[in-house]
């Protein structure tokens, strides 16, 4: 089965740092988005290359995420291996932050093989559908939750 592509960007009138603050806090998301039931580190390391995360997805699934990039305040990729309840095989995800202007530039950039076989050839668009949607509103509460941070509400 072939890998499947995503990718989304959002402009946030915001600095990067507030970004990079909010999405660095690796183990806590779901404490700011409100995409997923929870997330929790996995070992006591909570940021850098090797930390480690359980994501509890909606409305069911889990996946473990491991950071294989960390270029603090820039980018951070994850390697993830969902439970057999997630409808792919495994993922690679990377968020590039970049100063722009008006403030930041984010782009999410998703990886993964669908399960299935020749029927993931079938549910891959309904699933890139479902997953651009999701990406799309993990980067409005990325936003919300800079700015918040930096008091601009």
């Amino acid at each position: 089965m072939p890998e499947r592509h995503i990718t989304v960007q959002r402009r946030m009138p915001v600095p990067a740092d507030s970004v990079w603050e909010s999405d660095s806090d690796f183990p806590h998301l779901a404490e700011h988005w409100h995409g997923l039931r929870a997330t929790c580190a996995i070992g006591d390391q909570s940021s850098g290359v090797g930390a480690r995360r359980r994501v509890e997805l909606k409305p069911m699934g889990t996946m473990d995420e491991t950071v294989t990039v960390w270029d603090k305040g820039r980018r951070m990729d994850t390697e993830n291996h969902p439970n057999a309840l997630v409808p792919f095989k495994s993922a690679k995800s990377s968020l590039s932050l970049a100063a722009v202007d008006d403030g930041t530039l984010a782009t999410f950039d998703y990886r993964y093989v669908p399960r299935g076989g020749p029927i993931g050839r079938f549910t891959g668009p309904l699933i890139d559908r479902m997953l651009k949607a999701t990406f799309t509103d993990m980067l409005a509460a990325s936003e919300k939750a800079a700015r918040d941070a930096s008091g601009r509400a």
